[in-house]
């Protein structure tokens, strides 16, 4: 397991609150001296759920395999290149990290989930907004 710098840290973290946000999240609490394991803790936008662990997508297999089933992501590595591609069969929308980038393929692979996770929940949470703001008029 390579080692992380406090910069790739804060930036895995930064990228799980951003994906907690574009879940329904409004507040999203980080420990003073984070790690790899540290639960980062949320609040709901309706504030019926307050300190609700989020998973750590970025830092954990585990919780990277739900986003992966939850979008039906599809993993394509080209170790020519050095990258990694995620994204939805059938779709153009694709995240590409490259290997270098990371302490290690497995830091860029789960960056490349988030990362179109990200933007697969901002762009269901701009269609439910929509379709309220057409149902209101």
């Amino acid at each position: 397991m390579a080692t992380w710098t406090e910069e790739y840290l804060e930036q895995a973290i930064a990228d799980e609150i951003e994906l907690a946000k574009a879940g329904g999240y409004s507040k999203v609490t980080v420990p003073p001296m984070p790690t790899r394991t540290t639960a980062l803790l949320a609040q709901s936008r309706d504030r019926l759920k307050v300190g609700t662990p989020l998973p750590r997508w970025r830092r954990d297999w585990n919780a990277a395999g739900d986003l992966i089933e939850e979008f039906n992501l599809s993993i394509r590595q080209d170790d020519e290149d050095g990258t990694v591609s995620v994204g939805i069969r059938g779709r153009r929308l694709d995240v590409t990290e490259k290997y270098a980038d990371h302490p290690d393929k497995a830091g860029a692979i789960l960056a490349a989930i988030v990362g179109i996770s990200i933007q697969l929940r901002a762009e269901q949470r701009d269609n439910q907004a929509e379709r309220r703001r057409s149902y209101r008029r």
